[in-house]
């Protein structure tokens, strides 16, 4: 599967968790910039997990140690994506 089929298929699955309800776009775009101020300051990994924490989508034990930045990269890539949908009329904000 190419770079492009695999963005198509994150975005639809993306997509549709978001049409069933299962997050929130406000609350994705918030947590991506709360992980993009992470990779400029790592101070704000703590208030970023406690974020993700009090939305729900983890719980404390999912993290340990020093800052996962597989799971930043994650929260900044969706909150973008979703900006990016909203902007073309994809999904509503």
């Amino acid at each position: 599967m190419d770079n492009n089929a695999q963005l198509a298929e994150v975005k639809q699955s993306l997509k549709q968790s978001v049409m069933d309800g299962e997050i929130d776009p406000s609350t994705m775009i918030r947590l991506g910039e709360m992980a993009k101020a992470v990779l400029k300051d790592k101070s704000a990994y703590p208030q970023f997990i406690q974020a993700v924490v009090d939305s729900g989508l983890a719980d404390e034990a999912d993290f340990s140690g020093g800052i996962d930045y597989q799971i930043v990269g994650v929260f900044v890539a969706t909150g973008e994506m979703i900006k990016q949908m909203i902007a073309s009329g994809e999904l509503r904000g």
